[in-house]
């Protein structure tokens, strides 16, 4: 039996690359300095919130954004800081059918 085969049958996660798209994983409410206006909306995973919105976020900054962790709040590194670059964005995970019709 190949090494293939044996991933194949005893399937317990995603493969690589490999999106849900029969549910919303993740809202997010932010503020698009390019047209001046709130941006909101579900996605299924960080890389197609990160394709549609045009961001380059991991797992990482989505966990600091969503707890605040980290986040240098009296701004002593200033533009540097994490609140300048990520603080007008809220992301939350959520689990819910998308509906089709």
């Amino acid at each position: 039996m190949s090494i293939s085969t044996i991933k194949e049958k005893n399937y317990k996660g995603k493969i690589a690359g490999c999106e849900n798209n029969k549910m919303y994983h993740w809202h997010i409410v932010m503020f698009d300095k390019n047209i001046n206006q709130m941006r909101e909306g579900k996605y299924t995973t960080i890389k197609k919130l990160n394709e549609d919105l045009g961001l380059k976020l991991n797992g990482d900054y989505v966990k600091r954004i969503m707890t605040h962790y980290r986040a240098d709040e009296k701004m002593r590194n200033k533009e540097n800081s994490f609140l300048a670059r990520w603080g007008h964005i809220k992301i939350n995970r959520i689990n819910e059918t998308i509906l089709t019709i």
